[in-house]
């Protein structure tokens, strides 16, 4: 990032030499701000927002002394990036420049008043590894929904497409309305935008702002132009309809921005359907700062429910609500803007069995709903098998192996040349005879007892009792069984010994248990 700025500054110096007439750049204080900006946790030199505005003045009050012409070299930067079209965020250059001119630089100045909302984020974020503070969780695995899938969900949403043709009606470049402090359209062509949009006139601004925000279109200080995504968008291309909906989705929820963001992380992270109390719940009634003072779950599902009609969230029954595969690529992007780790798995079609088990076992129950039966619909039934069952070789895998053998047998299909070669094997034969049908035999072989090995070993940690049944079934062949047991080398062997010498299934197991046991064990 070092080498970032210094090649940034570097540009800066170049073109402000190049102006007519040429303008001074003190480089101490764009290091300075530069820096300030990287320690604030900005991805990028270009990257700034009237935020960053304002955190970095907090910054700058803090010093013992400000740098000579900072303001005038924060303003040159940001002449800089709007000439230069380097300025990667979506905010308003004129917006930008004002609050550079305006935010208060004076050393000891008061300190930025803290935002409840703010506040309330804090936790989460630290949580996910973008706040300043705390050790991140590692997220689960994520599995996402094809880029064909998520353009085909965000085309539809009506502020976006409304965005799509005021970019197509603006073309090559409108003027902005020059006597207004925030970007408008002139007002001979808001009035006729808004009868291409079919609008009225007050709302066209709103419009103006999405397809800013979706980087549809882009503003200097004096006009309005075709941004970085319009071409992708007018393309195409796969993912670019749903990148400018994440995009522009805040903007799109109006005022409640930041609550929004806060609600879909949650839902994000969770996987799970939130009630509005829940959620409440979760981050204080510092979040529900709109309409409803006082009643904050009516507040926060009143951010859901626009969420809902803009393809971020849905509902699942009664008062809850769970995030879209939309919403999941909103955040993805926000998260690895910040610089947060976020595990994505391959889509279904090109996961491999491992993949598969993985996030069954870690993932998210909006990711593993149904996930088994669509993964198994991409492959041939006796390769799936196949898979399956060299993914749970592990021999601390019984979860993975109880799993895998629920839905071999759900298959209803005859996998007998799959079982066959797997009969002997020393941590699934066991499995795969029963599969065959054939796991009545005596439990005495090495396969045989390491299957019920692992059916104890679930029971075992979840402090549930052994089966009845088998205590009848075992108490003839206790010596052999339990003498098995402890050859194999099953990781859950002595636990479950254990729980037989304490009699789990009667006195002539734990006779056996309690003397197949070294001293010691």
């Amino acid at each position: 990032m070092t080498e970032r700025i210094l090649s940034a500054v570097d540009e800066c110096l170049d073109w402000a030499r190049g102006l007519d007439p040429p303008v001074d750049v003190d480089v101490n204080a764009l290091v300075f701000l530069l820096g300030a900006h990287r320690d604030a946790g900005a991805p990028d030199p270009g990257d700034w927002t009237t935020a960053d505005v304002h955190d970095i003045a907090g910054t700058v009050r803090d010093w013992d002394r400000v740098p000579d012409n900072l303001r005038d070299t924060w303003l040159t930067w940001c002449d800089h990036l709007v000439e230069r079209g380097g300025l990667l965020s979506c905010e308003s250059p004129r917006r930008l420049r004002a609050a550079i001119s305006a935010v208060d630089l004076t050393p000891g100045g008061p300190p930025a008043t803290a935002d409840p909302i703010d506040e309330a984020a804090l936790p989460l974020l630290d949580r996910l590894g973008v706040g300043d503070g705390g050790e991140a969780e590692p997220l689960p695995p994520i599995a996402p929904a094809r880029a064909a899938d998520l353009d085909a969900a965000a085309r539809p949403c009506r502020p976006l497409s409304e965005a799509a043709r005021l970019t197509a009606w603006v073309g090559g470049g409108r003027p902005l309305d020059p006597d207004r402090p925030h970007d408008a359209l002139t007002g001979p062509d808001t009035d006729t935008a808004a009868d291409v949009l079919r609008i009225p006139p007050d709302a066209v601004p709103r419009v103006l702002r999405v397809a800013r925000e979706a980087g549809l279109l882009r503003t200097t200080y004096t006009r309005v132009l075709r941004g970085r995504a319009a071409r992708a968008w007018e393309r195409g291309t796969p993912g670019a309809a749903a990148d400018a909906w994440a995009d522009a989705l805040l903007a799109m929820t109006g005022a409640r921005g930041m609550t929004a963001f806060l609600i879909l992380t949650d839902l994000f992270v969770s996987g799970r359907p939130r009630t509005p109390d829940r959620l409440v719940e979760v981050f204080g009634a510092g979040v529900a700062l709109g309409p409803c003072p006082g009643r904050p779950c009516d507040d926060v599902r009143s951010v859901l429910d626009a969420l809902v009609g803009l393809g971020a969230v849905e509902r699942t029954g009664g008062d809850s609500y769970r995030v879209t595969p939309l919403g999941d690529h909103f955040v993805v992007r926000q998260l690895r803007r910040s610089g947060a780790e976020v595990p994505l798995t391959p889509p279904v079609r090109d996961m491999g069995a491992d993949h598969v088990l993985t996030l069954l076992e870690q993932g998210r129950p909006v990711d593993t709903e149904e996930l088994m039966a669509r993964w198994l619909t991409t492959r041939d039934p006796h390769t799936a098998a196949r898979e399956l069952l060299e993914a749970s070789a592990d021999p601390r895998a019984w979860h993975r192996r109880h799993l895998v053998a629920a839905t071999l047998a759900g298959l209803g299909i005859d996998l007998t040349p799959v079982l066959r070669m797997y009969v002997h094997h020393p941590v699934l034969g066991g499995w795969a005879r029963r599969l065959r049908g054939t796991h009545t035999e005596v439990p005495t072989s090495h396969q045989v007892v390491w299957a019920v090995l692992d059916s104890y070993a679930i029971l075992v940690e979840a402090g549930s009792p052994l089966p009845d049944r088998d205590r009848d079934r075992y108490a003839a062949c206790a010596e052999q069984l339990t003498r098995t047991m402890w050859l194999t080398g099953h990781p859950a062997a002595g636990a479950v010994l254990d729980r037989l010498a304490d009699g789990a299934l009667g006195e002539p197991l734990a006779e056996a248990a309690r003397r197949v046991r070294p001293v010691g064990c």
